[in-house]
């Protein structure tokens, strides 16, 4: 069985968050958005004036169970008939949790492009000490994401380059899950249309993003700005979704168990998880060296140390690699056999590059 899933609606382009209520309008009249402060405090006029009948709810920092159950609460409270996400992906993940459990439509607005969250049924959760907790999955994929490049590309450089390593990472993890014959998110196996996706992702995101982001950088416009936004939001989230996940990610989930690695965005993680599964694949040297000198060129973390673990002892080492190797993990996606050991050898490797 192959299984691919899609949002019901995607709209990308600079300005459309102004047209917001146009789009909203089809699933709801009375819509709840959560997002946080800051977030708020920069769009609230424009989504006011696009929404005039709304109720905002600020997201409390952390995507917890105590979070979702209050923003679940208060949505109720608020009778409220179609749920918007306006913000990064732990807000847009919030709006879905809330979508889960009061069965309204969900609408995502992303404000930064760090991850390939926006399309996708998962909701990734964490205890409120921020350790990764485990996925709750939608039934089916958002009704809509609405994504506005000029939002996107006045946010912090810093999120885009993160959404550019998650994006990488989907075609290599995808390659891992189709030769292992892994199942995807939706139970199934990947359709050629997601393998195909996954490496268009792959070749977009490799030939765009320093163009891209130098000009962002400059303030100057490019066809490739829109280019590589498209490949970190849509292709990304259909790649991963419709493929599966593999070592990139189980160990970038283990990241989050040390304290000094908390605090980074999600696709920083997956960078530094990407370079440890390219060197358990034993990639070919001239590979692994277009990979590293890409992240060198965006200024991406190549290892745990780039990450802000400068000295890592071997027990942090080992719970790191202990995690990703921990039943069920993702990691037993990839087409060979993965031992804690192998992990800590990748790790050490991986500061190695970054030196």
């Amino acid at each position: 069985m192959r299984v691919m899933g899609f949002p019901g609606l995607y709209v990308q382009g600079r300005g459309v968050i102004s047209q917001l209520g146009k789009w909203v309008s089809r699933f709801g009249t009375r819509p709840f958005v959560v997002s946080d402060s800051r977030v708020w405090s920069l769009y609230s006029e424009r989504i006011t004036k696009s929404l005039p009948s709304h109720t905002y709810s600020e997201f409390g920092g952390e995507l917890c169970p105590e979070e979702i159950e209050l923003q679940r609460a208060r949505s109720l409270e608020a009778k409220c008939d179609v749920v918007i996400g306006l913000g990064g992906g732990k807000v847009q993940d919030t709006a879905k949790a809330v979508k889960l459990h009061t069965h309204v439509p969900v609408v995502i607005v992303p404000t930064v492009a760090s991850n390939d969250a926006a399309t996708s049924r998962l909701i990734i959760t964490y205890t409120k000490e921020g350790e990764f907790l485990g996925p709750l999955f939608l039934p089916t994929n958002p009704e809509a994401v609405i994504v506005d490049t000029e939002v996107i590309r006045t946010a912090p450089i810093r999120f885009l380059k993160a959404g550019v390593a998650d994006a990488l990472a989907t075609y290599y993890e995808a390659e891992e899950c189709r030769k292992s014959g892994a199942l995807n998110f939706f139970g199934g196996r990947p359709t050629a249309t997601a393998l195909e996706l996954a490496r268009l992702c792959r070749e977009v995101v490799l030939s765009t993003a320093p163009k891209a982001l130098e000009a962002i950088q400059q303030g100057l416009d490019c066809d490739e700005i829109e280019q590589l936004i498209e490949a970190v939001v849509l292709l990304s989230g259909l790649g991963f979704e419709g493929c599966g996940v593999a070592a990139a990610h189980a160990v970038s989930q283990g990241f989050t168990l040390i304290p000094q690695l908390r605090g980074n965005l999600h696709g920083e993680e997956v960078a530094a998880g990407l370079i440890v599964q390219l060197l358990l694949e034993q990639r070919g040297k001239d590979e692994l060296q277009q990979i590293v000198s890409f992240y060198k060129t965006l200024g991406l973390p190549l290892s745990v140390k780039d990450l802000g673990l400068h000295n890592p002892t071997e027990e942090q080492l080992n719970l790191i690699a202990s995690f990703a190797c921990r039943e069920n993990s993702r990691l037993y996606n990839m087409s060979f056999p993965i031992h804690i050991q192998d992990v800590v050898r990748a790790l050490k490797a991986g500061m190695e590059l970054s030196s």
